[in-house]
């Protein structure tokens, strides 16, 4: 013991964690730099690229690299490929049949040469697979293409894309004006949505409604929704996502909120899908009317992406006004991230949020940030199935 009572300050043994100096992360950074700058140096050489080509290891990993640039290269081709077969029905007229070129080329009204040229094509897209001499049957993909309505329909719509963007460098320069997608997505323009017509609603609206089956199966395998008593779906269009939830949990007690005219058509899908009876509908502009406070729950599917960050804090104020303490706020849509699918998706809607001027694929931690900000609590991240199809993040008011 000390003179203090105290015991002796037992001192860390040398080359401990605590006697390590902290990295240099400004070294760290400038060293990997350097190094990048260098690996480009050879791989921009010819002479390394030739060495490079009677190295089989080396080989092998060069060749798959230039594969994946070629892909790129070329990946229009690949989605007008995809656009015809889309276009002449060969998934739906393959869905679980077997069938010659010449049946197929009579049903996709083509002659026998060209039909054949577009299968090929679709094989090597591994979007059809050979059933034997001259006959053909769905592969995997195609399988999903056939099964569901909503994925052909947005192949479709992107036809608008493809023309937003066929100038590349002044879509990125954003010298490109009024784009089709900001006609077509009529809620993004101005500042009274809620004046929005059936005429204008009704494109966009039947869209999304088509579009969310996939969506809906991946947030419903990802989120326990039995445990509520009712849910209030925000912007939920015709009721697609709505639906889903009910058709899934028949106890619950459901609502949907939307502009007036979008609210008039989610009330003939309910009716038609038998829901209507168990389901209240609120129209409304959710960034400053009244939103109903007696769901247990409240979603947001696809909702926050389609708007800037100023909107999207109106959007959730308005909610937390009006929420009761306590309510579950699911946000749930395609997320930028680290893997493969985020990843996918960030670029893919990246591009297409620009084209419609309005909303950003956002990273779970700016959705949990702004959601903080508009004093909702404990936001947490859950995990989906499929990621490239949608995030989940859960908090409460």
């Amino acid at each position: 013991m000390d003179s203090g009572g105290r015991g002796l300050q037992a001192r860390p043994p040398v080359g401990s964690a605590s006697d390590m100096p902290e990295p240099d992360q400004g070294a760290l950074r400038a060293l990997l730099t350097a190094a990048r700058l260098w690996r480009n140096r050879q791989i921009a050489s010819p002479r390394f690229r030739a060495l490079v080509s009677r190295l089989p290891l080396l080989r092998i990993i060069a060749n798959r690299k230039a594969n994946q640039l070629f892909r790129l290269t070329t990946g229009f081709v690949h989605t007008q490929i995809l656009s015809a077969c889309v276009r002449l029905g060969l998934f739906e007229i393959l869905d679980g049949r077997v069938l010659s070129t010449a049946a197929l080329a009579s049903r996709c009204g083509l002659g026998p040469d060209p039909m054949r040229r577009l299968l090929d094509q679709a094989l090597r897209l591994e979007l059809v697979v050979s059933a034997g001499p001259d006959r053909w049957m769905l592969s995997d993909a195609g399988t999903v293409l056939a099964a569901d309505r909503g994925l052909r329909e947005m192949i479709r719509h992107h036809d608008m894309l493809y023309r937003d963007i066929g100038d590349a460098s002044a879509f990125w320069r954003g010298d490109v004006g009024e784009t089709e997608l900001r006609q077509y997505w009529a809620y993004v323009r101005g500042d009274k949505p809620a004046e929005i017509d059936n005429a204008q609603a009704a494109p966009y609206s039947a869209l999304m409604r088509e579009s969310q089956a996939m969506l809906a199966d991946c947030i419903l395998a990802s989120h326990d929704f039995s445990q509520y008593g009712s849910v209030l779906d925000i912007g939920g269009g015709e009721g697609a996502f709505l639906g889903a939830v009910g058709a899934r949990h028949p106890s619950l007690k459901l609502g949907l909120f939307d502009l007036p005219a979008v609210t008039d058509l989610a009330g003939r899908h309910l009716r038609d899908r038998g829901l209507l009876d168990r389901c209240t509908l609120y129209a409304g502009d959710f960034t400053r009317d009244l939103i109903p406070a007696e769901q247990d729950c409240v979603t947001l599917v696809r909702i926050l992406c389609d708007h800037d960050d100023d909107r999207v804090l109106k959007i959730l104020g308005n909610l937390h006004t009006h929420l009761k303490p306590g309510t579950r706020l699911v946000v749930a849509e395609a997320m930028a991230g680290a893997s493969e699918g985020a990843n996918l998706a960030a670029i893919y809607f990246t591009t297409y949020f620009t084209a419609m001027g309005s909303g950003r694929c956002r990273t779970e931690a700016e959705i949990m940030a702004l959601l903080t900000r508009s004093g909702f609590q404990n936001a947490r991240v859950a995990a989906t199935a499929n990621p490239l199809l949608a995030g989940l993040i859960v908090a409460s008011r």
